[in-house]
């Protein structure tokens, strides 16, 4: 199930879906997803911003200890699509197995960046949330995607070593959201 996601990356090389049931109406859930976005980092809870803080502590090692900025992963983030109360995508470029240690990032900043990158040695990344109505319970179904297509052979080997580290505290991460989004949502 892809959804919109489907039209972005329609034949991921890496990819992983989480999926909860809340007892409260597709209105009230999206609009609880909405207020998390709108919270950023302070949304999403402490564990998720020190999954984040390690990985940007890990880059920093990486560069020898100095370099870019920080900033909030999830800001890189572009919209792709939105289909309100069902679904968001959003989307990102880069070469994330280099945890920063890489020249610079692709400018991508729109869709149609996002659609005609092509350069090897990157990877494109959708992220989706997809709300629908569970007929078994009278409540949500919440089902989170990401999708990973790589750019070149390069690129998906070094990718399948980074997913392998990475994958299961990426979907902790994206359990914790979806808990975090119950709770918001019955509250």
């Amino acid at each position: 199930m892809s959804g919109l996601a489907g039209t972005f990356v329609p034949r991921p090389d890496f990819g992983s879906r989480h999926q909860t049931v809340i007892p409260a109406p597709v209105d009230a859930v999206w609009a609880a997803w909405q207020e998390m976005e709108q919270a950023g980092g302070e949304g999403w809870g402490s564990v998720v911003r020190a999954l984040f803080a390690v990985r940007r502590q890990l880059g920093r090692l990486k560069r020898g200890g100095g370099g870019l900025p920080e900033e909030d992963l999830r800001d890189s983030f572009l919209l792709l699509a939105e289909d309100p109360p069902q679904e968001t995508v959003r989307g990102i470029v880069g070469q994330w197995w280099t945890m920063g240690a890489a020249d610079g990032r692709p400018d991508v900043t729109g869709l149609r960046e996002f659609l005609a990158f092509d350069e090897p040695g990157y990877a494109k990344a959708t992220f989706s949330m997809r709300f629908t109505a569970d007929a078994a319970t009278g409540g949500t179904r919440v089902v989170t995607e990401t999708r990973v297509l790589c750019l070149d052979e390069a690129a998906r080997r070094a990718m399948g070593r980074y997913w392998r580290l990475i994958e299961p505290f990426s979907g902790l991460v994206r359990r914790m959201m979806l808990s975090r989004l119950r709770k918001r949502a019955v509250a």
